[in-house]
């Protein structure tokens, strides 16, 4: 029987990104105070409703494009690959790169790939949850909860069990190197 056992690149890749996500934490936690104000000055859930779910999207792009800017800078890495000794790299050959390598718009589809439609994703269901979208079997809530975790499980395994190619990276033609 074959065993699956991650890759040593795979996990560097994860340390890198559960540190960028502590970045990204301190996104989500800025909002906080904007969403308290929102919540005590909209009373009406017909007008509620719309504005915290386009507030949700706020943190999720702000991240993807603090990633992307990042990867497409001259240390072609976020500040947790750096530490892992990492780098983005294209696998498009001839592509004009950015200072470090590929450019922000490759970058950024990468980084909206990783980031910011997994973490929507999450904020469609739990947002969904809060509002009783679940007992009322609400479709893009029902949708967003079975698209979540299975997406999740193909973007984890395919970068720690595959040769460090994840789903991002393969869409956005880009790859992790090891930087030492």
């Amino acid at each position: 029987m074959t065993r699956l056992r991650p890759s040593a690149l795979g996990l560097r890749r994860g340390r890198a990104y559960a540190r960028d996500c502590l970045g990204y934490l301190g996104i989500a936690a800025a909002m906080v105070p904007l969403g308290v104000v929102v919540s005590r000055r909209i009373t009406d859930p017909a007008v509620l409703r719309p504005v915290v779910t386009a507030a949700s999207a706020l943190p999720p792009v702000l991240a993807a494009c603090w990633a992307a800017r990042a990867e497409s800078g001259p240390h072609a890495a976020t500040w947790g690959k750096r530490r892992e000794s990492l780098q983005v790299a294209a696998r498009v050959p001839g592509e004009p790169p950015g200072p470090g390598g590929i450019s922000f718009r490759r970058a950024l589809l990468r980084s909206t790939v990783k980031i910011a439609i997994p973490w929507q994703l999450g904020h469609t269901v739990a947002l969904g949850a809060a509002w009783g979208d679940f007992d009322t079997r609400a479709p893009a809530t029902l949708a967003a909860a079975v698209l979540t975790y299975p997406l999740l499980g193909a973007m984890i395994g395919s970068v720690v069990l595959s040769p460090g190619l994840g789903l991002h990276d393969r869409l956005a033609a880009t790859r992790v190197l090891d930087a030492s």
